[in-house]
Order: structure tokens, then sequence, then C-alpha cells
């Protein structure tokens, strides 16, 4: 009888593991992986399972991403995003291009940043222009980099700039589809309010200490 009981209690083990494991059996489920792979079809790879699909909102997945999965009955399995680390990822530093149309200004002892935040096909840019007493300044129209080509579509895209120069001058920058460098541009005066190009000497000539900020939202390639 004991032999019959243990043989009884032994395989209702098993069966309860086996059941366990089975996601027919045990109904849908969640748990968490770490992506290991990132395929150009839009799945992942998670602690060896491979071509999950992601969720639509799972954008820009990396590897060592922590994700949570969903499993359905079937079997199917869903990456429903990565989960919160200690805190939200900073903006990403860049290192901006500041070219002018016919000789490049160089920043020299003055400080330029970038910064950019991306969700999926979205990005948002940040540049902070401080002239110093070596600055040079160079000739022609300005055009600021920014981190990724924007889409090739037929919309352009426009932000914000605001150069503080004795006076503070309101701009715009402007974006191009399939271009990688954005303008900004500024009135020329307060009546008509019609704008030009920034340049050295557009909208005011630029001396050590002055500050031009530039902001853009846009859709990247």
């Amino acid at each position: 009888m004991t032999v019959h009981r243990d043989l009884a209690w032994a395989l209702k083990r098993q069966a309860q593991r086996a059941g366990e494991q089975a996601p027919s059996v045990r109904g849908a489920d969640w748990r968490l992986a770490t992506v290991t792979a990132v395929n150009s079809n839009g799945t992942v790879d998670a602690d060896g399972i491979p071509g999950i699909r992601r969720a639509e909102f799972y954008r820009n997945a990396l590897v060592g991403d922590v994700i949570a999965l969903t499993q359905a009955s079937s079997g199917n399995l869903l990456a429903l995003g990565r989960m919160l680390s200690v805190a939200d990822p900073p903006w990403v530093p860049y290192n901006v291009a500041w070219t002018a149309a016919t000789t490049n200004p160089s920043v020299v002892n003055g400080t330029i940043t970038g910064r950019y935040s991306l969700f999926g096909k979205t990005c948002h840019v940040s540049i902070r222009l401080v002239t110093g007493s070596s600055t040079t300044y160079g000739t022609g129209n300005y055009l600021f980099s920014v981190p990724f080509t924007s889409a090739n579509d037929i919309v352009e895209y426009q932000g914000s700039a605001r150069l503080t120069a004795g006076s503070t001058y309101i701009g715009q920058v402007l974006l191009s589809a399939n271009s990688s460098s954005m303008n900004a541009t500024f009135p020329t005066s307060a009546t008509p309010a019609t704008a030009a190009n920034m340049s050295p000497t557009a909208p005011a000539t630029l001396a050590s200490g002055h500050i031009l900020r530039l902001g853009l939202t846009y859709q990247i390639a």
C-alpha cells in the first residue's frame, strides 16, 4: 500500500508540474524576460525564445531590456514593453554640427550642447549655444545638425528659436524632409514681421556671452 501511495503521489506531482509548464492547462500568464536580440521584422528574441512580437507601443527595443511578456492559453507570446528602471532614462547628449553657408563658425571657448529624446519615430531635440570670447562666427546662413535624419515625407518640421543678444529675439527653426540639419529664422524688423535666416549679423551681430536656444520635434527616417 505504501508503494502504491508513493507512486500515486509521484504521478500526481509529475502531472502538476507538467500542467504548470503547459499554457493550455494553466491558461494565460505573464513573466519577465531579458531581450537578447532585436530583429528587423519588429520582433525580439528574449531568454532563448525567438521571434516574439512586440506591442505597438513597445518602441526602440534594445538588447538588455527587461520586458514583460504576456502569454495566451494557445502559447503565443507578446512583448508588452520594457520595465521601468530606477528612473526614467535621461535625454541623450549628441554632438551638434554648427555650420554656415560660406565659412563655418567655430565655438572654441564657447559651448554648444545638444540633447534628444526618442520615442518610436518621434524625436524631441534641444540645442543651447553660448558664445565665448574666442568664438568665430563664419559667414553665411547657419545650419544646426539634428541627431537623426528626418523622414523623407511631404511635411517639414517647425520649432522654436530664442536668441539672447542684448535684446531677446524670438524666431523659428525649420527642418526639411530627408534632412539632417535645421536652420533658424528671426524677424528682420517689427513691422512688417518678415523673417530671415540666422547669420553672424542677423538678427543681431553675435558676440561673446550671447545665448541661442533651439527646440524641435520631428519624425525620423
